[in-house]
Protein backbone atom coordinates (compact mmCIF):
# COMPACT_ATOMS: atom_id res chain seq x y z
CA UNK A 1 0.00 0.00 0.00
CA UNK A 2 1.38 3.42 -0.95
CA UNK A 3 0.50 5.34 2.15
CA UNK A 4 -0.76 4.52 5.58
CA UNK A 5 -4.13 6.06 6.26
CA UNK A 6 -5.54 6.71 9.68
CA UNK A 7 -9.30 7.12 9.88
CA UNK A 8 -10.45 8.46 13.22
CA UNK A 9 -14.05 8.13 14.30
CA UNK A 10 -14.99 9.52 17.68
CA UNK A 11 -17.10 6.97 19.45
CA UNK A 12 -19.50 8.50 21.94
CA UNK A 13 -21.78 6.63 24.34
CA UNK A 14 -24.89 5.09 22.91
CA UNK A 15 -28.15 6.72 23.88
CA UNK A 16 -31.41 4.87 24.10
CA UNK A 17 -34.02 6.10 21.65
CA UNK A 18 -37.43 6.94 23.02
CA UNK A 19 -40.31 5.31 21.23
CA UNK A 20 -41.58 8.85 20.49
CA UNK A 21 -39.46 11.44 18.73
CA UNK A 22 -39.81 15.13 19.68
CA UNK A 23 -42.67 16.79 17.82
CA UNK A 24 -43.36 20.30 16.56
CA UNK A 25 -46.57 22.27 16.93
CA UNK A 26 -48.13 20.45 13.99
CA UNK A 27 -47.54 17.06 15.59
CA UNK A 28 -44.76 16.13 13.14
CA UNK A 29 -41.83 14.06 14.38
CA UNK A 30 -38.69 16.19 14.28
CA UNK A 31 -35.55 14.55 12.91
CA UNK A 32 -32.24 15.71 11.47
CA UNK A 33 -31.04 14.33 8.15
CA UNK A 34 -27.25 14.57 7.92
CA UNK A 35 -25.84 15.25 4.46
CA UNK A 36 -22.12 15.13 3.84
CA UNK A 37 -20.37 17.83 1.80
CA UNK A 38 -22.24 21.14 1.29
CA UNK A 39 -25.60 22.12 -0.23
CA UNK A 40 -25.40 20.78 -3.76
CA UNK A 41 -27.61 19.92 -6.72
CA UNK A 42 -26.67 16.25 -6.20
CA UNK A 43 -28.88 16.30 -3.08
CA UNK A 44 -31.90 17.29 -5.19
CA UNK A 45 -34.12 14.40 -3.97
CA UNK A 46 -33.83 15.66 -0.40
CA UNK A 47 -34.93 19.14 -1.42
CA UNK A 48 -37.75 17.67 -3.49
CA UNK A 49 -38.94 15.60 -0.52
CA UNK A 50 -39.12 18.78 1.57
CA UNK A 51 -40.85 20.97 -1.00
CA UNK A 52 -43.29 18.37 -2.32
CA UNK A 53 -44.28 17.39 1.20
CA UNK A 54 -43.11 13.77 0.98
CA UNK A 55 -41.58 13.93 4.47
CA UNK A 56 -44.60 15.74 5.88
CA UNK A 57 -46.94 13.12 4.38
CA UNK A 58 -45.12 10.60 6.57
CA UNK A 59 -45.53 12.79 9.64
CA UNK A 60 -41.91 13.98 9.62
CA UNK A 61 -40.35 17.40 10.02
CA UNK A 62 -36.88 17.02 8.59
CA UNK A 63 -34.08 19.50 9.27
CA UNK A 64 -30.92 19.27 7.17
CA UNK A 65 -27.35 19.34 8.48
CA UNK A 66 -24.17 19.36 6.41
CA UNK A 67 -20.69 18.37 7.49
CA UNK A 68 -17.86 15.87 7.61
CA UNK A 69 -18.90 12.28 6.93
CA UNK A 70 -16.80 10.78 9.73
CA UNK A 71 -18.24 13.21 12.28
CA UNK A 72 -21.78 12.54 11.16
CA UNK A 73 -21.42 8.77 11.19
CA UNK A 74 -20.32 9.08 14.82
CA UNK A 75 -23.51 11.03 15.61
CA UNK A 76 -25.74 8.48 13.88
CA UNK A 77 -23.84 5.47 15.19
CA UNK A 78 -24.18 6.76 18.75
CA UNK A 79 -27.89 7.55 18.19
CA UNK A 80 -27.48 11.26 18.80
CA UNK A 81 -29.01 11.50 15.30
CA UNK A 82 -30.93 8.85 13.40
CA UNK A 83 -30.27 9.33 9.66
CA UNK A 84 -27.57 10.34 7.21
CA UNK A 85 -26.28 9.83 3.71
CA UNK A 86 -23.05 7.81 3.78
CA UNK A 87 -20.86 5.91 1.36
CA UNK A 88 -20.63 2.15 1.67
CA UNK A 89 -17.04 2.07 2.86
CA UNK A 90 -17.87 4.43 5.75
CA UNK A 91 -20.55 2.03 6.97
CA UNK A 92 -18.07 -0.86 7.00
CA UNK A 93 -15.25 1.12 8.61
CA UNK A 94 -17.58 2.45 11.28
CA UNK A 95 -19.01 -0.94 12.18
CA UNK A 96 -15.56 -2.43 12.60
CA UNK A 97 -14.83 0.37 15.07
CA UNK A 98 -17.91 -0.43 17.10
CA UNK A 99 -20.51 1.98 15.70
CA UNK A 100 -23.71 0.01 14.96
CA UNK A 101 -24.70 1.88 11.79
CA UNK A 102 -26.85 0.10 9.21
CA UNK A 103 -27.63 0.91 5.58
CA UNK A 104 -31.43 0.95 5.32
CA UNK A 105 -31.77 1.94 1.65
CA UNK A 106 -29.47 2.16 -1.34
CA UNK A 107 -29.42 5.47 -3.21
CA UNK A 108 -26.71 4.90 -5.81
CA UNK A 109 -26.52 1.65 -7.73
CA UNK A 110 -22.93 2.35 -8.84
CA UNK A 111 -19.81 3.57 -7.09
CA UNK A 112 -19.75 7.02 -8.73
CA UNK A 113 -15.99 7.53 -8.91
CA UNK A 114 -13.54 7.40 -11.79
CA UNK A 115 -10.29 8.79 -13.18
CA UNK A 116 -10.38 11.57 -15.77
CA UNK A 117 -7.60 12.70 -18.09
CA UNK A 118 -7.38 15.04 -21.04
CA UNK A 119 -7.84 13.16 -24.30
CA UNK A 120 -4.50 14.44 -25.61
CA UNK A 121 -2.75 12.60 -22.78
CA UNK A 122 -3.83 9.27 -24.32
CA UNK A 123 -4.75 7.96 -20.87
CA UNK A 124 -7.82 5.82 -21.45
CA UNK A 125 -7.24 2.56 -19.56
CA UNK A 126 -5.87 1.73 -16.10
CA UNK A 127 -2.57 0.52 -17.58
CA UNK A 128 -2.04 3.99 -19.05
CA UNK A 129 -1.77 5.33 -15.49
CA UNK A 130 1.62 3.68 -14.98
CA UNK A 131 4.23 6.35 -14.29
CA UNK A 132 1.62 9.11 -13.96
CA UNK A 133 0.77 11.57 -11.21
CA UNK A 134 -2.88 11.33 -10.19
CA UNK A 135 -4.56 14.11 -8.25
CA UNK A 136 -7.31 13.60 -5.68
CA UNK A 137 -8.65 15.59 -2.72
CA UNK A 138 -6.61 13.54 -0.26
CA UNK A 139 -5.92 10.05 1.01
CA UNK A 140 -9.44 9.63 2.40
CA UNK A 141 -13.05 9.30 1.33
CA UNK A 142 -14.72 7.89 -1.74
CA UNK A 143 -12.18 9.33 -4.21
CA UNK A 144 -9.33 7.54 -2.47
CA UNK A 145 -11.27 4.29 -2.04
CA UNK A 146 -12.31 4.38 -5.70
CA UNK A 147 -8.74 4.85 -6.88
CA UNK A 148 -7.49 2.02 -4.69
CA UNK A 149 -10.30 -0.22 -5.95
CA UNK A 150 -9.41 0.51 -9.57
CA UNK A 151 -5.75 -0.22 -8.94
CA UNK A 152 -6.40 -3.42 -7.00
CA UNK A 153 -8.84 -4.76 -9.57
CA UNK A 154 -6.61 -4.04 -12.58
CA UNK A 155 -3.27 -5.16 -11.18
CA UNK A 156 -1.59 -1.80 -10.71
CA UNK A 157 1.21 -2.01 -8.15
CA UNK A 158 2.12 0.33 -5.33
CA UNK A 159 4.89 2.00 -7.29
CA UNK A 160 3.14 2.20 -10.66
CA UNK A 161 1.75 5.70 -10.08
CA UNK A 162 1.91 8.59 -7.63
CA UNK A 163 -1.08 10.00 -5.75
CA UNK A 164 -1.02 13.77 -5.21
CA UNK A 165 -3.30 15.53 -2.71
CA UNK A 166 -4.76 18.56 -4.48
CA UNK A 167 -7.89 19.31 -2.45
CA UNK A 168 -11.10 19.78 -4.41
CA UNK A 169 -9.30 21.35 -7.38
CA UNK A 170 -9.54 18.47 -9.84
CA UNK A 171 -10.68 20.58 -12.81
CA UNK A 172 -8.07 23.31 -12.37
CA UNK A 173 -5.25 20.88 -11.58
CA UNK A 174 -5.95 18.80 -14.67
CA UNK A 175 -6.25 21.60 -17.20
CA UNK A 176 -3.19 23.39 -15.80
CA UNK A 177 -1.04 20.27 -16.13
CA UNK A 178 -0.34 20.08 -12.40
CA UNK A 179 -1.14 16.36 -12.58
CA UNK A 180 -1.61 13.87 -15.41
CA UNK A 181 -5.04 12.64 -14.29
CA UNK A 182 -7.55 13.28 -11.50
CA UNK A 183 -9.93 11.16 -9.45
CA UNK A 184 -13.46 12.50 -9.88
CA UNK A 185 -17.10 11.99 -9.14
CA UNK A 186 -18.51 10.82 -12.47
CA UNK A 187 -21.47 13.20 -12.33
CA UNK A 188 -19.47 16.28 -11.42
CA UNK A 189 -15.98 17.14 -12.70
CA UNK A 190 -16.31 15.41 -16.11
CA UNK A 191 -19.43 17.51 -16.77
CA UNK A 192 -17.55 20.68 -15.83
CA UNK A 193 -14.56 19.81 -18.00
CA UNK A 194 -16.67 19.07 -21.07
CA UNK A 195 -18.69 22.24 -20.53
CA UNK A 196 -15.43 24.20 -20.69
CA UNK A 197 -14.65 22.62 -24.03
CA UNK A 198 -12.08 20.03 -22.95
CA UNK A 199 -12.11 16.56 -24.49
CA UNK A 200 -11.50 13.97 -21.82
CA UNK A 201 -11.27 10.25 -21.24
CA UNK A 202 -12.90 8.78 -18.13
CA UNK A 203 -12.02 5.45 -16.52
CA UNK A 204 -15.03 4.50 -14.36
CA UNK A 205 -14.50 2.25 -11.34
CA UNK A 206 -17.92 0.69 -11.93
CA UNK A 207 -16.65 -0.79 -15.21
CA UNK A 208 -14.16 -2.94 -13.29
CA UNK A 209 -15.78 -3.85 -9.96
CA UNK A 210 -19.23 -3.64 -8.32
CA UNK A 211 -19.05 -1.64 -5.10
CA UNK A 212 -21.61 -0.06 -2.77
CA UNK A 213 -22.36 3.58 -3.51
CA UNK A 214 -24.12 6.15 -1.32
CA UNK A 215 -26.93 4.90 0.88
CA UNK A 216 -29.30 6.04 3.61
CA UNK A 217 -27.89 5.04 6.98
CA UNK A 218 -29.49 4.64 10.40
CA UNK A 219 -28.47 2.65 13.47
CA UNK A 220 -29.43 -0.54 15.28
CA UNK A 221 -31.09 1.27 18.19
CA UNK A 222 -33.47 3.19 15.95
CA UNK A 223 -34.21 0.11 13.87
CA UNK A 224 -35.06 -1.91 16.98
CA UNK A 225 -36.95 0.74 18.98
CA UNK A 226 -38.63 2.76 16.25
CA UNK A 227 -38.80 0.74 13.03
CA UNK A 228 -41.82 2.72 11.82
CA UNK A 229 -39.73 5.90 11.85
CA UNK A 230 -37.16 4.22 9.62
CA UNK A 231 -39.90 2.96 7.32
CA UNK A 232 -41.38 6.46 6.99
CA UNK A 233 -37.98 8.01 6.25
CA UNK A 234 -37.08 5.42 3.63
CA UNK A 235 -40.50 5.59 1.99
CA UNK A 236 -40.37 9.39 1.68
CA UNK A 237 -36.81 9.41 0.38
CA UNK A 238 -37.40 6.70 -2.21
CA UNK A 239 -40.51 8.54 -3.42
CA UNK A 240 -38.40 11.69 -3.79
CA UNK A 241 -35.67 9.87 -5.74
CA UNK A 242 -38.20 8.50 -8.20
CA UNK A 243 -39.94 11.87 -8.53
CA UNK A 244 -36.65 13.68 -9.13
CA UNK A 245 -35.59 11.19 -11.79
CA UNK A 246 -38.92 11.67 -13.58
CA UNK A 247 -38.99 15.48 -13.18
CA UNK A 248 -35.41 16.82 -13.31
CA UNK A 249 -36.42 20.31 -14.46
CA UNK A 250 -38.78 20.75 -11.52
CA UNK A 251 -36.17 19.29 -9.17
CA UNK A 252 -33.67 21.85 -10.49
CA UNK A 253 -36.07 24.71 -9.75
CA UNK A 254 -36.77 23.39 -6.25
CA UNK A 255 -33.06 23.00 -5.52
CA UNK A 256 -32.43 26.68 -6.25
CA UNK A 257 -34.10 27.44 -2.91
CA UNK A 258 -31.56 25.32 -1.03
CA UNK A 259 -28.33 25.66 -3.02
CA UNK A 260 -26.60 29.01 -3.44
CA UNK A 261 -25.49 30.25 -6.85
CA UNK A 262 -27.74 28.03 -8.98
CA UNK A 263 -28.10 30.93 -11.39
CA UNK A 264 -29.10 30.95 -15.04
CA UNK A 265 -25.41 31.32 -15.89
CA UNK A 266 -24.47 27.95 -14.39
CA UNK A 267 -27.80 26.26 -15.16
CA UNK A 268 -26.61 24.26 -18.21
CA UNK A 269 -23.71 22.71 -16.28
CA UNK A 270 -25.56 22.05 -13.04
CA UNK A 271 -28.59 20.62 -14.82
CA UNK A 272 -26.26 18.21 -16.58
CA UNK A 273 -24.69 17.31 -13.21
CA UNK A 274 -28.18 16.41 -12.00
CA UNK A 275 -28.93 14.33 -15.10
CA UNK A 276 -25.62 12.47 -14.76
CA UNK A 277 -26.30 11.88 -11.08
CA UNK A 278 -29.67 10.33 -11.89
CA UNK A 279 -27.91 7.88 -14.21
CA UNK A 280 -26.12 6.43 -11.18
CA UNK A 281 -29.12 6.15 -8.85
CA UNK A 282 -30.75 2.84 -8.06
CA UNK A 283 -34.16 3.26 -9.65
CA UNK A 284 -34.92 -0.45 -10.05
CA UNK A 285 -34.45 -3.04 -7.28
CA UNK A 286 -31.38 -5.24 -7.20
CA UNK A 287 -31.44 -8.86 -6.10
CA UNK A 288 -30.10 -9.69 -2.68
CA UNK A 289 -27.29 -11.62 -4.34
CA UNK A 290 -26.25 -8.49 -6.24
CA UNK A 291 -26.33 -6.43 -3.06
CA UNK A 292 -24.34 -9.03 -1.12
CA UNK A 293 -21.71 -9.01 -3.86
CA UNK A 294 -21.31 -5.22 -3.72
CA UNK A 295 -20.92 -5.21 0.06
CA UNK A 296 -18.57 -8.19 0.03
CA UNK A 297 -16.40 -6.62 -2.69
CA UNK A 298 -16.19 -3.40 -0.70
CA UNK A 299 -15.25 -5.18 2.51
CA UNK A 300 -12.61 -7.31 0.83
CA UNK A 301 -11.13 -4.22 -0.82
CA UNK A 302 -10.88 -2.37 2.51
CA UNK A 303 -9.16 -5.38 4.06
CA UNK A 304 -6.78 -5.69 1.10
CA UNK A 305 -5.64 -2.07 1.30
CA UNK A 306 -5.29 -2.20 5.08
CA UNK A 307 -8.19 -0.02 6.22
CA UNK A 308 -10.06 -2.96 7.76
CA UNK A 309 -8.72 -5.95 9.61
CA UNK A 310 -11.67 -8.28 10.06
CA UNK A 311 -14.44 -9.87 8.04
CA UNK A 312 -17.89 -8.70 9.12
CA UNK A 313 -21.29 -10.32 8.70
CA UNK A 314 -22.76 -8.64 5.61
CA UNK A 315 -26.29 -9.41 6.79
CA UNK A 316 -25.79 -7.08 9.77
CA UNK A 317 -24.50 -4.21 7.64
CA UNK A 318 -27.52 -3.55 5.43
CA UNK A 319 -31.22 -4.37 5.38
CA UNK A 320 -34.03 -4.29 2.83
CA UNK A 321 -36.68 -4.51 5.53
CA UNK A 322 -37.82 -0.90 5.11
CA UNK A 323 -37.95 -0.61 1.36
CA UNK A 324 -41.43 0.11 -0.04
Amino acid sequence: MKNSVIILIIIVPLLALSACQPTNGDGLEKITFNLTYIPNIQFAPVYVALEKGFFAEEGLQVDLAYGNEADMVALVGSNHQQFMVASGEQVLLSREQGLPVVSVAAWYKDYPVGVAALKESEISTPSDLVGKEIGLPGLYGANYIGMEALAAETGLGDDDYKLVSIGFTQVESLVSGTVDAVVVYLANEPVQLRARGYEINVIAVQDYIDLVGNCIVSNEITIENNPELVRKMVRAFRKAVEYTAANPEEAWTISQKYVDNLTDEVAPIQKEVLRESINHWQLTPETKAEQDLRWTNMMNLLIKIGLMQNQLDIQEIYTNEFLP
